[in-house]
């Protein structure tokens, strides 16, 4: 069974990563006469606020649990949300001039710990980004959650409790790339039904390997390979996955396209069946 504290870092790291999406969605499609910094996020992501409450009061928790144990929790049993998760620690730790909390790494002094991060917790942002956030749960305001709350939930992650935002960084690269490659089926589906079988074959027919093998001018190239959708063979390989089975490319048919991380997600299937 999982661990209370591997829940909630999970829990943490599943809506950082949802909010820290949405926050570089909005910065890269933004108005460029917008400060980036001032740039609300809640238009990139319906349920931002709550996501916030949530990661914010998860984090904090396995944070207080890991450094204060006992004190997250009220003495019913209930867990302290998230301004009074910031209280404990504002009860134990000294603020800087900026308000901002540190806690050294408890690691900091070993050998084999060359990375070793103190955590900031940047009191100010988080209970703003809670002023803003809180609001919105409850029909009332609009929700105005900026750049300096997500950066400052995000900073959490450097405590030992937590440290999972790259691994749900990964989860989320690999679904979305899943769901991509549902997508470029679907549409390349979509186009066989449009032309017809002949079209279809007369194209194959007709194909030329951009990417042909030469021994001189192109020493990488590939030969054309079976296409799963139109199943033709003429899917032009661009590169192969990590194991050198399975190629990412696009089909020169129906133009259905499969990316590096679907293709490594299929070449490390055919070497498992293989041991």
């Amino acid at each position: 069974m999982m661990r209370m504290q591997d829940q909630r870092a999970d829990e943490f790291a599943r809506c950082a990563v949802a909010l820290s999406y949405a926050l570089r969605e909005v910065l890269e499609d933004g108005d460029p006469f917008v400060d980036p910094e001032a740039a609300d996020i809640s238009s990139a992501l319906v349920g931002s606020a709550g996501l916030f409450d949530q990661a914010l009061t998860s984090g904090l928790v396995a944070i207080v649990a890991s450094e204060w144990p006992g004190e997250e929790a009220k003495a019913s049993g209930f867990v302290l949300p998230a301004s009074g998760l910031l209280g404990v620690m504002e009860s134990h730790l000294t603020p800087n001039a900026e308000g901002i909390l540190v806690i050294p790494d408890s690691q900091a002094g070993c050998r084999h710990n060359s990375g070793a991060r103190d955590t900031r917790i940047d009191v100010p942002a988080l209970r703003d980004g809670l002023a803003v956030s809180q609001p919105v749960r409850h029909a009332s305001g609009t929700g105005d959650l900026k750049r300096r709350h997500i950066d400052a939930l995000l900073a959490l992650d450097h405590h030992p409790s937590l440290r999972k935002l790259s691994e749900a960084h990964e989860d989320r690269a690999w679904e979305d790339a899943m769901a991509e490659d549902a997508r470029s089926q679907a549409q390349a589906a979509d186009l066989l039904n449009l032309i017809g079988d002949e079209e279809a074959a007369r194209r194959a027919e007709a194909v030329d390997n951009p990417n042909d093998y030469h021994p001189r001018h192109n020493p990488d190239g590939q030969d054309l390979a079976f296409c799963p959708v139109c199943e033709c063979q003429t899917f032009c390989v661009q590169g192969l996955d990590l194991w050198g089975r399975v190629g990412f490319g696009q089909c020169l048919v129906c133009t259905y396209t499969r990316s590096p991380q679907v293709a490594d997600q299929k070449g490390y299937g055919e070497h498992i069946a293989e041991l």
